[in-house]
């Protein structure tokens, strides 16, 4: 008998999961006649005039849908900030902290008003050594990790302003 139970036991643990994402309001973000995604499919986005944002323009291009009809454009500035923290008084442990900072601007491309406008920073941080090649290395893979998910960041804050939003309604 206890044979039997453990065997339904994963099944069944799926049924209770189906039954309690449905029951907590999950519904996913896209839809095969999803308005978010339509919305999505009318930005086009502004180059960024640096270096730094070359990382951050190319993965907001690959995560939004492409659309033929340009109806918004998304305006954003990227910036990169470091400082080194020590980490004990009397050794030669540093800790080099990295700070992205990003503001953008989403606009109706007809009339030039500004429909949602956002800034917010992300951190994060690596050990220095002694080899200023490796700090660089590890200094311009944190900034594109960064830069990646400021991306991702930013289409977020406009899905979830989309879908609390009447634009769309």
């Amino acid at each position: 008998m206890n044979k039997g139970i453990i065997q339904y036991r994963h099944p069944l643990s799926l049924v209770f999961l189906l039954f309690f994402l449905i029951s907590c309001g999950f519904r996913p973000v896209y839809r095969a006649e999803d308005t978010t995604r339509k919305f999505l499919e009318h930005i086009e986005i502004s180059p960024i005039a640096s270096v730094n944002g070359a990382d951050f323009y190319n993965h907001l291009e690959n995560i939004l849908p492409y659309g033929n009809e340009i109806k918004y454009i998304l305006t954003s500035n990227i910036a990169f900030l470091k400082d080194i923290s020590i980490i004990q008084e009397n050794s030669d442990i540093l800790r080099e902290i990295v700070t992205v900072r990003v503001t953008y601007t989403l606009t109706d491309k007809g009339t030039g008003k500004i429909i949602t406008s956002g800034k917010f920073s992300r951190l994060s941080s690596f050990n220095t050594t002694f080899s200023p090649y490796s700090n660089l290395v590890r200094q311009q893979d944190i900034q594109r990790n960064l830069a990646m998910i400021s991306a991702e960041e930013v289409r977020n804050r406009i899905m979830l302003f989309i879908e609390n939003s009447a634009i769309t309604k």
